[in-house]
C-alpha cells in the first residue's frame, strides 16, 4: 500500500510537473505577447505623434503669420489652417478612445494659439517698423536658412522668423537634426576635414561611413572621437566625459560661435519659442547670455556621457558652461516604422540642440 502510495504521490508530481512546466510555458507567451504588443503600441505612438508635430509645427508658424496680419492691420488675407490642424486631428483621432494623449495634445493645440498673440505683439515692438506682408517661408530650408516667416516693412529691412515648439528646455539649431553627420556636424561645428573623417572611421575599423552607419552606436563612438580630438580633451575616455578638461580653448569658441550662427541660420533669422505645455513666449537660449570670447578652460565640463544598459558607448554628448549644459549632440537609430525590424538600430541623425 505504501508503495503504491508512493507511486501515485510520484505521480501526482510528476503529473505536477508537466502541468508546471506547461503553465510556465504558457506564463513565458503569454509575457512575449505582451511584450510584442506593448512594443507595436509603442511603435504605433510614435508614428502617431511624429505626425501630430509636425502638423502643430506648421500651425504654430501659420497661427503665428495670422496673428501679425491682425496685429498690423493689414490687408492681406489670413493664412489658411485647415490643412495644419486636419493633420493634427488626424492624428489625435488615430489614438485609442480614452487615450491621454488625447488630452495632451488638445492641450498643446490651445497653448500654442493662445502664445501666438504674444508673440505677434512683442515682435512688432521689438522690430520698431510698419509691417506690410507676411509670408510663409517654411519650405526653403536650403543652405541652412531657418526661417518659417519673412516680414516685409515700408521702414526697414526684411527679417526672417523661426518658429520653434519646445516642451523640453531644447531647440534644435538650423539643419540640427540631420543624417549628415561629416559635413552638417564634424565639418561644420569642428572643422574636421574629409581626411580627417576617413582616418578617424578607419582607426575605429570601418571601411566607410555606409558601414559604420549599421549601426548608431558605431556613430556615436565617431562623435566621441571627434570631440576628444578636435577638443584635445584631457583625463577624458570614449565611455567617460565626467572629468573630461578642454585643452584646445579656441576650437571650443569656435564650436559655441558656430552653434549661434546656426540658431539663427544662414539667413539670420531671428528665433522664437512656445513652449507646448505653458504656453510661454522665450527668445533664448542660454547660449545667447554667453561671452564667448571671456572663456577659459576652467568654466567648460561635459555631460557624462557615460554608457548605460551594458552599452559600450553613451549616445549623447554635452558642453557645460559654469555647470549649465549649452549644447547637446545625440546620435539616434531609426524609429517610427523600423521598430522591431533588423534595420531599427541602424544611425537614423545627429541632433544638435540648445538649452533654454
Amino acid at each position: 500500500m505504501n508503495y503504491y502510495g508512493k507511486a501515485e504521490k510520484r505521480h501526482g508530481e510528476r503529473g505536477m510537473g508537466r502541468w508546471g512546466e506547461r503553465a510556465m510555458c504558457g506564463l513565458v507567451l503569454l509575457f512575449l505577447s505582451v511584450l510584442v504588443f506593448a512594443q507595436d503600441a509603442k511603435k504605433e505612438f510614435e508614428i502617431i505623434e511624429g505626425h501630430f508635430h509636425d502638423g502643430l509645427g506648421t500651425h504654430a508658424e501659420l497661427v503665428l503669420a495670422n496673428a501679425l496680419i491682425a496685429q498690423a492691420k493689414l490687408l492681406q488675407p489670413r493664412f489658411d489652417l485647415t490643412r495644419s490642424y486636419n493633420k493634427m486631428t488626424a492624428a489625435m483621432a488615430s489614438l485609442p478612445e480614452g487615450h491621454p494623449s488625447r488630452t495632451v495634445f488638445q492641450t498643446e493645440i490651445t497653448n500654442i494659439e493662445q502664445a501666438a498673440p504674444n508673440g505677434a505683439r512683442d515682435i512688432l515692438q521689438q522690430a520698431g517698423g510698419t509691417l506690410t506682408k507676411v509670408h510663409h517661408t517654411a519650405r526653403d530650408f536650403a543652405d541652412a536658412r531657418a526661417g518659417d516667416l519673412k516680414l516685409e516693412f515700408a521702414d526697414r529691412p526684411p527679417l526672417s522668423l523661426s518658429v520653434k515648439t519646445d516642451k523640453s528646455k531644447r531647440v534644435a539649431v538650423a539643419e540640427g537634426q540631420t543624417p549628415d553627420i561629416a559635413h552638417k556636424w564634424a565639418e561644420r561645428y569642428f572643422r574636421v576635414t574629409a581626411v580627417e573623417f576617413t582616418e578617424i572611421l578607419a582607426e575605429l575599423g570601418f571601411s566607410s561611413l555606409g558601414e559604420a552607419k549599421e549601426h548608431y552606436l558605431n556613430l556615436a563612438q565617431l562623435v566621441a572621437q571627434v570631440l576628444i580630438r578636435k577638443l584635445e580633451l584631457r583625463d577624458c575616455q570614449p565611455n567617460d566625459f565626467r572629468r573630461a578638461r578642454v585643452g584646445n580653448l579656441d576650437a571650443a569658441k569656435y564650436l559655441l560661435r558656430q552653434l549661434r550662427h546656426y540658431k539663427h541660420g544662414n539667413d539670420g533669422s531671428r528665433v522664437i519659442i512656445f513652449d507646448r505645455t505653458t504656453g510661454a513666449v522665450k527668445w533664448d537660449s542660454l547660449l545667447d547670455g554667453i561671452d564667448i570670447e571671456a572663456l577659459t578652460v576652467e568654466r567648460l565640463s561635459f555631460l557624462p556621457s557615460h554608457p548605460r544598459g551594458g552599452r559600450v558607448i553613451g549616445s549623447e554628448f554635452g558642453l557645460k558652461v559654469d555647470g549649465q549644459t549649452i549644447v547637446s549632440f545625440q546620435i539616434k537609430h531609426k524609429r517610427g516604422k523600423a521598430r522591431g525590424t533588423a534595420r531599427q538600430y541602424e544611425f537614423s541623425d545627429i541632433t544638435t540642440r540648445l538649452r533654454l
